[in-house]
């Protein structure tokens, strides 16, 4: 019996191995197993099974990982979908969708070819000349016991290189472990014993106790009877008690459930939402519906009540997020109305944890999960409903292979497992609004607040004319007004500027010379906290130099503005005010989001100011000011989307003002004040900007009128970068019998990368298969160019970064 395997390699094919009657198990979907692939091994998923293979002298299967399989054929299906629209490798795909913890462990295993003599083996160390007589095998471990010295290394490396001693890999495990504890169980009641209540023995007290638990773990029992050692084995051996190993699953939620909530009364637009929403979901019918409501109209409480009539009809839910930081407070709103029946899968989970939440819900114990990106892949069981909040942001995107967009595959689940879909967004993407037009989603609105309060007052101020706040360059007179008023009145401020650290470059100011990252074409950021110059793209970091390295000068300056520049210049301006930032740089911990939302939600402090960690669906009643220090940096971006991104945003910003009952007010500082982005978020007036982008992007042929690929060439030397580029091109000129349009190659807008050169390339064309077409051709063509060691080409379908 022939089975076919994908594996985790960027190879766009499945490899097919022999099913070894040895086996007990007949080949199974879905299972997880170990397979020769060169020297090497290496784990696959089994993805099918069949009779005949194009392959002779094909070689077995090793051995299974698990006894059932990891992947249902419902997962199976969407990855290999996942795998065929994005044009990247199945196996890649399936081990993305796995959790962290579940990859194998492997170790070098070196072994001796007999009877050669090892040449140059008198010079070796003693140790080492001992060692390969005594041993014709050994692991790395092995190896590094004897301490070898840098010439046994040497010598060793050249044993490999002549052949005298081969490498391959050897299995040591799977990287999780199920954590469990012991656990005492009664097997045999004792009788009553006629003594003290005083003078109790332990192995009495402890058979009361199992008596009223029947099962309790040895550290509970440790909690009533100290040093319970002695009497547990003495029970164990009169057959009174058995102790067990049992499984525990760890927890990355701290502390108990909330107390369970009721349902509220629905307001009339969450109602007739909710109306249109539930027949679709009872009936068991594939529907994906646009749900578009403005920041605090109370999207939430829908998601709650559609999630009800799911499970009341036995269904799952799957709710996705853009990011971790908005799942402390979705979380706790399901907890509170749904209890222990809701899972949590997020990058912010350590191995352990993320391993055990996908094992509940992999055996069916949690029938609602909630996670970010990658929790697309959740093994919910009998999926009826999936949820995408905030379905413009850009996060859904996966940055690295396999990149896929969380939302579409979240509509493709949906479709395939005649499932309803709800895409939520007060900024819906100009893709989704698109599929309105072309009936494939349902729009549905609610364009009021949920308490009736109207939408904040959105003012921008022109950094051009308006007067700057005295010793500052980056505050407005009327921002710092605004600020103040707030702190009289006890209300709390919000100050939003997408860029971290303190200044994004240090400048020469005599040859004009900026520091820039020695693997990157980036400029390094100043981090005044740290004393120190970051790069963002690969975390590079030197201390702050006193003299430039280039002229020698000591007039360094650092230029622009980051949220430690803004926090500083406050600190000055309002020394008794307390401060919150919030970025990256201050969320060290996996819980530190989640403390510092407890603080704003308990007014512990004044103002916040932070990146866009802070713009994406918290509700803090208190918040009645926010500031935008610099609209237009979103903008000044090369890319078609900027001012899309600008303006959702924006929006989502401006939306966290007055969520309570005091109203808002939002002051944006830009220098394009009259940009259509901008202009349509002070009005609230996203039909107009709809409009006026899609009559650009129509122009254009850009998306959502179009399907783009970006094609990405690396390599360390840049000569070979853009020779890579100018082949493919060629290559895809070569077969150019679909109608596709290319564009380029050129050098990318960030040339270089963790010191590899980049050149780009993009192809768009009306049909998404015309560009799988010519990719298939343009990339297994003979190529006189063949890819080096640490050269790579990327393909990025629907990219969101074009940089």
């Amino acid at each position: 019996m022939i089975v076919e395997v994908a594996l985790s390699l960027p190879i766009r094919r499945t490899f097919d191995y022999r099913w070894p009657q040895s086996f007990s198990e007949e080949p199974r979907l879905g299972l997880r197993v170990i397979v020769p692939f060169g020297p090497h091994k290496k784990s696959g998923i089994l993805v099918r099974v069949k009779k005949h293979s194009l392959f002779k002298n094909l070689k077995k299967v090793e051995s299974l990982l698990e006894e059932t399989p990891l992947f249902s054929q419902e997962l199976l299906t969407l990855t290999e979908w996942v795998a065929t629209y994005y044009f990247c490798a199945w196996g890649e795909v399936l081990h993305s969708a796995i959790p962290g913890g579940l990859g194998i462990q492997t170790q070098p295993l070196y072994l001796r070819n007999l009877p050669t003599t090892l040449s140059d083996l008198a010079s070796a160390s003693p140790q080492l000349q001992q060692f390969v007589e005594q041993n014709q095998e050994w692991t790395q471990k092995d190896w590094q016991k004897i301490k070898p010295t840098q010439k046994d290394r040497n010598l060793l490396q050249h044993w490999i290189n002549s052949k005298e001693i081969e490498v391959s890999q050897s299995v040591i495990g799977s990287k999780h472990k199920i954590k469990s504890e012991r656990w005492v169980r009664l097997i045999a009641p004792l009788p009553p014993l006629k003594t003290s209540r005083r003078k109790l023995p332990k192995w009495v007290q402890i058979t009361e106790l199992l008596a009223i638990q029947h099962e309790l773990s040895v550290a509970e029992i440790k909690n009533f009877v100290p040093t319970p050692a002695q009497a547990l084995k003495k029970l164990v051996e009169e057959r009174v008690i058995e102790i067990f190993q049992k499984r525990v699953y760890r927890k990355f939620l701290v502390g108990g459930l909330p107390p369970i909530e009721p349902f509220p009364e629905l307001q009339p637009a969450q109602k007739a939402v909710l109306e249109k929403i539930q027949p679709i979901l009872i009936a068991k019918q594939y529907h994906t519906f646009l749900l578009q409501g403005v920041t605090g109209s109370g999207k939430t409480e829908v998601y709650l009540n559609a999630v009800h009539t799911a499970l009341a009809e036995g269904r799952g839910s799957l709710v996705l997020v853009p990011e971790i930081s908005l799942t402390p407070q979705l979380v706790n709103r399901f907890r509170s109305r749904f209890g222990d029946q809701v899972g949590i899968l997020h990058s912010g989970m350590d191995d352990g944890e993320r391993f055990d939440e996908w094992s509940k819900i992999w055996k069916g114990d949690i029938p609602i999960v909630i996670g970010a990106r990658s929790a697309v892949f959740a093994p919910v069981k009998n999926l009826g409903l999936i949820i995408v909040d905030e379905e413009h942001d850009p996060s859904y995107k996966q940055g690295e292979t396999p990149r896929y967009q969380g939302r579409n595959v979240a509509v493709y689940r949906g479709y395939m497992n005649q499932a309803t879909v709800i895409l939520g967004s007060a900024t819906p993407s100009l893709e989704s609004r698109y599929n309105v037009a072309q009936g494939k989603y349902t729009l549905l609105e609610m364009n009021q607040r949920i308490h009736q309060v109207n939408m904040p007052t959105i003012e921008l101020l022109d950094l051009k004319e308006i007067p700057r706040q005295q010793g500052s360059y980056f505050f407005s007179e009327k921002l710092v007004k605004a600020i103040r008023d707030r702190l009289q009145r006890k209300e709390q401020s919000l100050l939003f500027l997408n860029r971290r650290g303190y200044s994004p470059l240090l400048q020469c100011q005599d040859c004009e010379y900026v520091f820039t990252c020695k693997d990157c074409s980036l400029s390094l950021v100043y981090h005044q906290s740290i004393g120190a110059l970051k790069c963002h793209q690969c975390d590079f970091s030197m201390p702050l130099p006193r003299k430039c390295t280039h002229c020698g000068s000591t007039h360094l300056k650092e230029m622009g503005v980051g949220t430690e520049q803004i926090e500083s210049e406050l600190k000055m301006m309002f020394p008794h005010a307390s401060l919150l930032r919030l970025d990256r740089d201050t969320l060290q911990g996996k819980h530190a989001l989640e403390k510092k939302l407890e603080q704003i939600a308990n007014q512990e402090v004044d103002i916040v100011i932070g990146t866009q960690i802070v713009t994406k669906g918290h509700d803090f009643p208190n918040i009645t000011l926010v500031g935008v220090m610099l609209a237009d940096l979103s903008l000044n971006i090369p890319d078609f989307r900027a001012s899309e991104r600008t303006f959702q945003l924006l929006t989502q910003v401006a939306g966290r003002a007055g969520r309570g009952k005091k109203g808002g007010e939002v002051l944006i500082q830009t220098y394009h004040p009259m940009h259509h982005s901008l202009s349509c978020t002070q009005h609230h007036d996203y039909e107009l900007f709809l409009q006026t982008e899609l009559q650009s992007r129509a122009q254009l042929k850009a998306v959502p009128y179009s399907f783009l690929v970006l094609l990405i060439f690396s390599s360390p030397k840049e000569e070979r970068a853009e020779a890579l580029a100018h082949e493919f091109a060629s290559n895809v000129r070569h077969h150019h019998q679909v109608p596709v349009i290319g564009v380029g190659p050129a050098q990318a807008p960030i040339a270089k990368i963790k010191n590899r050169f980049r050149w780009m390339m993009m192809l768009k064309a009306t049909h998404i298969s015309y560009l799988h077409q010519l990719l298939a051709l343009a990339l297994e063509t003979p190529s006189k160019l063949s890819l080096q060691k640490e050269e790579r080409i990327t393909v990025d379908i629907d990219p969101y970064q074009l940089l």
